[in-house]
């Protein structure tokens, strides 16, 4: 397996780990998701797709999720990605909530 794809998977992680920061960090974390998308939509998909593919028009998150979904397709994919940004977003925002980060101090 290449650079790009343990690239990859590190940025998933990290962002899948948002919600579970500290609160002093979470309050800039909240905006992880929202750079993604904005990254996504300037780019027309994931520039590190692209580079992994060669320009073709693959799907990386299509590759991870098809052992357990075996026919799904790229459109679903896509819903599915922009689901779980929405979850992380609201699991963040909630932590936030429920927390006094607007009192501390930078």
């Amino acid at each position: 397996m290449d650079l790009l794809f343990w690239l990859h998977l590190a940025i998933i992680g990290f962002v899948l780990s948002v919600p579970f920061w500290d609160l002093e960090h979470l309050r800039f974390g909240v905006y992880v998701p929202l750079l993604l998308t904005t990254i996504w939509l300037l780019c027309d998909g994931c520039p590190l797709t692209a580079m992994h593919n060669g320009g073709n028009d693959g799907y990386f998150a299509q590759t991870l999720l098809r052992p357990f979904f075996p026919n799904i397709t790229r459109e679903q994919t896509s819903r599915f990605a922009y689901y779980v940004l929405i979850i992380i977003t609201y699991a963040s925002a909630w932590r936030l909530s429920g927390s006094k980060w607007h009192t501390v101090s930078l």
